[in-house]
């Protein structure tokens, strides 16, 4: 298949690209500085204007729609705000006018709430899942939730297959020395003292999510999915109900108690739809750090 992906150039998005053209797709690199990865093709544009968004994802069969202001803290809130919507607008309705029917949406574990925060709001159940109601409550985590609605809307209307692909805090290259550095500390039992949830997910892993995605058989009808991903484990070497008991003083209901009676130190996410409907199962965690494919 030919698929564009936007936000190609960034930590994430030159992992997917790969990714991608591994798996035998024509893979382009959708993004306003270019080219980048190397003997990849690419389309330079501004995908804050809908007319330069149709030029570049024209003649494409799927997109993979990454570009984003991917924090909130490098930005003022409204630009985040306002440049996330505007992007992912553009590329829903660009790949509506172009005939494009499947979306596949690099969305964010912040989107429910749960990741990036300002008070750390209670889950009604753990592990938390895809349909735990959603309480984003600051500029990033909105402006990628309401990307995700756009995305269940147009596939409502318009009878387009979207795939929203929530994933957690995103481990790549340039962040390894901090990341070794976290692992050496948790590994050894520190916990911060107003810790959260611990999830995270190697770039890799996030590559192979959407490689399954971009696959995924949803025949000819239209869909909208929401998958949540992370790492099998917390960052912790503190068991899961523990953390929780320690974040709110008491334990939230446990919905799926085999989880954690499995794995003691499981992700506060639940992971089983993606590796139902994708069959995607992470790989990595921080004890195998050294060989991850970055």
């Amino acid at each position: 298949m030919r698929i564009a992906v936007t936000g190609g150039s960034g930590n994430v998005g030159r992992r997917v690209c790969r990714e991608l053209a591994a798996a035998g797709h024509e893979t382009w690199n959708i993004d306003r500085v270019v080219p980048v990865p190397a003997g990849g093709p690419s389309r330079q544009a501004d995908l804050a204007d809908l007319d330069e968004a149709l030029r570049a994802l024209a003649g494409m069969d799927q997109v993979v729609h990454l570009a984003a202001i991917p924090n909130p803290y490098g930005d003022p809130p409204e630009r985040v705000m306002s440049v996330n919507m505007a992007l992912s607008y553009n590329v829903f309705e660009a790949a509506r006018k172009l005939g494009i029917r499947r979306v596949v949406y690099g969305c964010s574990d912040s989107a429910t709430g749960f990741g990036i925060h300002e008070p750390p709001l209670r889950p009604q159940y753990v592990p938390v899942d895809e349909a735990h109601p959603c309480w984003p409550h600051e500029t990033y985590s909105l402006s990628k939730y309401f990307g995700e609605v756009i995305g269940e809307k147009y596939s409502q209307a318009f009878g387009m297959q979207v795939l929203s692909l929530r994933y957690a805090w995103v481990l790549y290259d340039t962040l390894l020395p901090r990341v070794r550095d976290l692992a050496a500390s948790y590994a050894c039992g520190q916990v911060p003292a107003q810790p959260w949830f611990g999830a995270y997910i190697s770039v890799g892993d996030v590559a192979r999510a959407v490689r399954a995605a971009v696959a995924f058989d949803a025949g000819e009808e239209p869909c909208f999915e929401a998958f949540l991903l992370t790492a099998a484990r917390t960052m912790y070497n503190l068991p899961t109900l523990d953390l929780l008991r320690r974040i709110y003083g008491e334990l939230p209901q446990v919905a799926a108690p085999q989880i954690f009676a499995a794995d003691p130190y499981a992700s506060v996410f639940d992971l089983r739809k993606a590796r139902r409907l994708l069959g995607w199962t992470p790989r990595d965690t921080l004890a195998n750090l050294d060989r991850w494919e970055m």
